[in-house]
């Protein structure tokens, strides 16, 4: 309906509306959506930002009208088809209809509440710019929290997470830009779309430096394997494992991609420990062991050093923390433990159970199964290992004190 509306005003105006401004708007909407760099590189579903909202929020002050909202809309539509080549029909629609109601939201906003004040405009600019912010981050909101299974409070973090603080930074541009506007008329247009351009190449560029910072880290992981025949190939079959026990327990698509990045990483700190006692093939000594009870916390100082994997980082550092609290390094238990470590937990006991190590021949998958039985409520949260148990496809029963480190 909103677009019905949107092509009839065009039409019924066609004079003051279908003109050159019209137009430059819509090649600068474009071109600001095509500018777009993708971020969460290494976690799906990844976010792609983009300067689009600068530009529908200064359309939506300049055209005032359904103008406002066919800017907005057909730059989304021309990037997805053309450029970015959307393959999810239903999101990518979505995605329209979201950008235009948000148009209209902000031009709505500024029609009730302008004045004849250039200082008060501006702030009002301001305000016309975070609600088209926060109605696009609520929108994605509700469509996360229906389409999935993760909670309304979950839902709005992810929504709001990256897109959002991007688009904060873009607020103070798009009252400037409505100065400039005021000042020298419709030539200031590309002059935004100047400062837009140069601000998303830095964002650009910051985005990929910290790409390279995860990937020295995966390289990192791969180098300690390599060093360690025992362990090759560990941390891809435990992150997989982890993907698949946080899917059995509800979460979302996105939490299960985080919980499986943080599995594949979650031993990268053992980078620092010498060779002689991960391959010692006796039984360490206690000097050895405090060693070993090391890496955890190294893991988490190197997940730390890439900006957008805090948190992973909290969850490495707790995976050998255990359900009764006789764990390390902090002696969390039960709840205390986050529910992501508590998941990597039993994915690294089960693939260090059924690898070879120096010491021992590895487990079967029936008798590595029975020993994660035997944890259960002491070692590990019985909540995870009854997730564990059915994607291995069996049923939970015994009950013991059985004690292995990955």
């Amino acid at each position: 309906m909103l677009y019905v509306f949107a092509f009839i005003s065009l039409l019924e105006n066609r004079p003051t509306q279908l003109n050159w401004t019209f137009f430059l708007f819509l090649a600068f909407g474009i071109a600001s959506e095509a500018i777009g760099f993708w971020v969460n590189n290494a976690v799906k579903p990844q976010v792609r930002i983009t300067g689009g909202m600068l530009i529908n929020v200064l359309a939506s002050i300049v055209l005032q009208n359904a103008a406002a909202i066919l800017v907005g809309s057909l730059s989304l539509i021309f990037t997805g088809l053309f450029l970015v080549k959307s393959k999810r029909p239903t999101s990518y629609v979505f995605n329209v209809s979201q950008i235009g109601l948000s148009t209209f939201l902000a031009l709505i906003t500024y029609r009730t509440l302008r004045t004849e004040n250039l200082v008060t405009n501006m702030w009002l600019v301001l305000l016309v710019g975070i609600v088209y912010m926060f109605s696009n981050a609520m929108l994605s909101a509700f469509a996360i929290y229906f389409g999935g299974n993760v909670g309304m409070l979950a839902s709005l973090k992810l929504a709001t997470r990256s897109p959002l603080l991007s688009a904060s930074f873009m607020l103070p541009l798009a009252s400037v830009s409505y100065l400039l506007y005021e000042l020298v008329g419709i030539s200031a247009v590309p002059l935004v779309f100047a400062i837009l351009t140069a601000i998303q190449v830095g964002n650009m560029f910051r985005n990929e430096y910290e790409q390279s910072k995860l990937d020295k880290l995966k390289l990192m992981v791969k180098s300690l394997e390599l060093r360690d025949f025992y362990t090759y190939g560990h941390s891809e079959r435990a992150a997989e494992l982890a993907h698949s026990v946080a899917k059995a327990l509800g979460l979302s698509e996105r939490l299960c991609e985080r919980i499986k990045m943080a599995c594949m990483l979650h031993d990268v700190g053992k980078i620092g420990i010498p060779d002689y006692i991960l391959g010692k093939p006796e039984k360490l000594s206690d000097a050895e062991f405090e060693i070993i009870k090391t890496h955890p916390v190294k893991s988490e100082e190197l997940l730390k050093s890439v900006k957008g994997l805090r948190e992973e980082a909290r969850w490495v550092r707790h995976h050998h923390e255990h359900w009764d609290g006789l764990g390390y390094p902090d002696g969390l238990s039960g709840e205390q433990i986050p529910l992501p470590s508590r998941i990597i937990a039993v994915a690294d006991i089960y693939e260090a159970l059924t690898s070879d190590r120096p010491y021992r021949k590895a487990y079967t998958k029936e008798q590595a199964i029975e020993m994660i039985k035997q944890m259960s409520g002491n070692v590990l949260d019985p909540k995870v290992v009854e997730a564990f148990l059915k994607v291995m496809g069996v049923n939970h029963s015994g009950n013991g004190t059985a004690r292995e480190q990955g």
